[in-house]
């Protein structure tokens, strides 16, 4: 079974936790029928979200067709349970103060994902039921949210069972919670099956918008906690081969030195998953090699610099040994490790080659694993396409050199990718800002 590793790093005095999940399993949702504490205030918010867009208790009374007292109770609950102000109370009525912005920001994303999410399950199913603005608008005004967290976790674990012990809750609870959302969109969410519960077509195109909508509001917590006296933020990175090897670390070092009460996870996985997570909102972006074509275009992608590859062999190799420097018709008479099909690094391998018109060298392992390929190297006459930023150490040591063979077209952007729509945490906008600072630093080690 595939592994990834997703480390959360702290300069908090506990020691950094360790967890272990399935390649592509890692999620931000909430892990307890509790969720977060503007999960649980969601109607409440509804309301606010209404008085903002209203500018008017009685006019958003009326929208919601609540009273006017019922309204301004449910934002006064909130406020009690923050321990701060939202709204400055005057004779004109409430108004905003810069706490209720920011929320009112947040707040107004997640509902609207809540709606979208509406719309793209019924435009993923042949029915003929209502699936328009109005009703779409009215599910993500009474969908509550033990209904949400109880769908997100079946999805993710595809058992009951399992989605009762991640809640705390009872079996039962979790299925009661599933049969009232299935009755209030009117679709079909789950096929049971003799291997666990499977979502319909028609929950997976919902279950994007309603973790992208929960994702939202754990951010306004982090974003609130300064206007409680609090200092709190959390970013989850994805980290792609290169990245996790030397750019990453360096940022998220510099970024914990200037801000001490951040959390960052550290996720890794394949391309392809590590984007349904992005889209997902399950990391906030995906830092490493650059796609040059195919790029998704909900997926923002900004470079960060250039990165040569080169030939790489052990050092005693016998390209290495010749007493003469090598052609790449040459090399490409030893075996190769090659990169994965579909990666920017497989690009420049194929373009490396073509470029002087030749046949692809000899492959009989492909791999984008950088400690794999290092043990492959080291142990055999094999070359690899590698970043010496990769292999920093053991050029270094004398364990690897470069072979000195000239390349054309061997380079690739290194860079972040991001959600288009997406409004990043501060605490993510903090990371990107180091990584933007420590790109133009990064260079060939010596």
């Amino acid at each position: 079974m595939a592994i990834d590793t997703a480390i959360s790093l702290t300069n908090a005095p506990a020691a950094p936790r360790l967890a272990c999940h399935e390649r592509g399993t890692w999620s931000r949702a909430p892990q307890s029928t509790e969720a977060t504490l503007l999960c649980r205030k969601l109607r409440g918010l509804r309301a606010m979200v209404a008085v903002l867009e209203c500018d008017s208790v009685a006019r958003a009374a009326r929208m919601l067709h609540l009273s006017q007292s019922a309204v301004a109770r449910s934002i006064s609950d909130i406020e009690a349970e923050l321990g701060f102000p939202l709204f400055h109370r005057s004779g004109r009525g409430l108004i905003p103060n810069a706490a209720g912005q920011r929320l009112g920001v947040r707040a107004t994303r997640a509902l609207a994902e809540l709606a979208n999410g509406y719309r793209e399950a019924f435009a993923a199913t042949a029915s003929q039921a209502d699936g328009g603005a109005r009703a779409a608008s009215r599910f993500a005004a009474v969908v509550a949210p033990q209904q949400l967290t109880s769908f997100i976790a079946v999805a993710e674990l595809g058992s009951g069972p399992l989605a009762a012990n991640r809640l705390q809750c009872s079996q039962p609870t979790i299925q009661r919670n599933l049969d009232q959302l299935e009755d209030l969109i009117g679709i079909k969410l789950f096929r049971r099956t003799p291997r666990g519960t499977r979502l319909t077509d028609e929950a997976v195109a919902l279950l994007g918008p309603v973790k992208r909508a929960l994702a939202e509001l754990a951010i306004a917590e982090d974003e609130l906690a300064p206007f409680g006296g609090r200092q709190q933020g959390t970013v989850i990175v994805a980290a792609l081969p290169l990245s996790s090897g030397f750019l990453l670390p360096k940022a998220i070092d510099s970024l914990l030195h200037k801000s001490p009460y951040l959390t960052v996870t550290v996720v890794d996985g394949t391309y392809e998953a590590l984007v349904r997570q992005l889209r997902q909102a399950d990391v906030d972006m995906i830092v490493g090699a650059l796609r040059a074509n195919d790029v998704p275009p909900d997926i923002r992608q900004e470079a960060l610099f250039e990165d040569h590859l080169s030939v790489v062999a052990r050092a005693d190799h016998p390209c290495l040994t010749s007493g003469r420097t090598p052609t790449l018709a040459e090399l490409a008479e030893y075996g190769w490790v090659s990169p994965l099909p579909c990666t920017p690094a497989r690009g420049v391998f194929e373009r490396v080659f073509h470029a002087e018109e030749l046949a692809l060298p000899r492959t009989q392992v492909h791999a984008s694993s950088s400690p794999v390929v290092r043990g492959l190297l080291s142990s055999s006459d094999r070359l690899a396409l590698l970043s010496p930023v990769q292999i920093t150490s053991e050029l270094r040591t004398g364990e690897l050199a470069v072979v000195p063979v000239s390349l054309q077209h061997a380079r690739r952007s290194i860079g972040v990718a991001t959600r288009r729509d997406g409004l990043l945490s501060p605490a993510a906008e903090q990371l990107l800002d180091e990584l933007r600072a420590l790109a133009p630093t990064m260079q060939h080690p010596t």
